[in-house]
């Protein structure tokens, strides 16, 4: 399974809606979330203790098959192994690559904090759907019906969500980190502060495994 690879110039156009949202002349600081000291967490949404002695980080994309494959068939079994020992802690980061990402994500958003993960896996099981619905011109209607099944009542909920001008800083919030990281593709990882992509030993459970256990153990050379 390949990673999306991102050029600047379509992750920018993925995000435009956004950043012109966002100049409406409303205070950010009272609705983008902001960094608190160097803890991962402030950005992002956490699974795991925050007293896990590894943290890392995850830059993807609902319409990112890679993304798709990692959580359907590595992550399962790291968050037994790992996440739910308390072992390691996972934040999850919105990155739209596409255009169809921005109310994707922001669908995932108005459902709550609560309900963000419930979003996001019903997306990757739907995402060839959602993908098809883009382009035969039915995208709202695929994205209300998952919407529906999460709280997001009808398409009336689905538009203020999408006019929701808190959720579009938001995700404006968590791009500009990913422009600071470095993020060039889908997903990205950021383990305990380095950058890695998806590839090599790391696309199999057995790798990423052998990667955790690497800073576990405190042994720089795997970090």
């Amino acid at each position: 399974m390949m990673m999306e690879r991102i050029s600047r110039r379509t992750a920018l156009a993925a995000v435009s809606a956004l950043a012109l949202a966002a100049c409406g002349g409303s205070d950010d600081s009272a609705t983008s979330p902001k960094k608190t000291g160097n803890d991962p967490a402030a950005i992002g949404h956490v699974v795991g203790s925050a007293d896990a002695p590894v943290t890392f980080i995850e830059y993807a994309s609902p319409t990112c098959p890679a993304c798709k494959y990692f959580h359907d068939s590595v992550l399962p079994e790291i968050t037994e192994k790992y996440i739910s020992t308390g072992k390691v802690r996972m934040v999850y980061r919105e990155y739209p690559v596409h255009d169809i990402d921005v109310p994707a994500y922001a669908m995932a958003l108005c459902a709550g904090d609560d309900k963000f993960f419930a979003v996001l896996d019903d997306m990757f099981e739907h995402q060839s759907g959602i993908t098809d619905a883009a382009r035969n011109g039915v995208l709202k209607a695929a994205l209300v019906a998952i919407g529906e099944r999460h709280g997001i009542a009808d398409e009336a909920a689905f538009d203020a969500c999408m006019a929701d001008e808190t959720i579009r800083n938001r995700l404006k919030a968590t791009y500009d980190e990913a422009q600071k990281d470095g993020v060039d593709s889908t997903p990205t990882f950021i383990f305990n502060g380095q950058v890695s992509r998806f590839e090599g030993d790391i696309r199999t459970v057995e790798g990423f495994s052998a990667k955790l256990d690497s800073l576990l153990a405190g042994d720089t050379a795997g970090q």
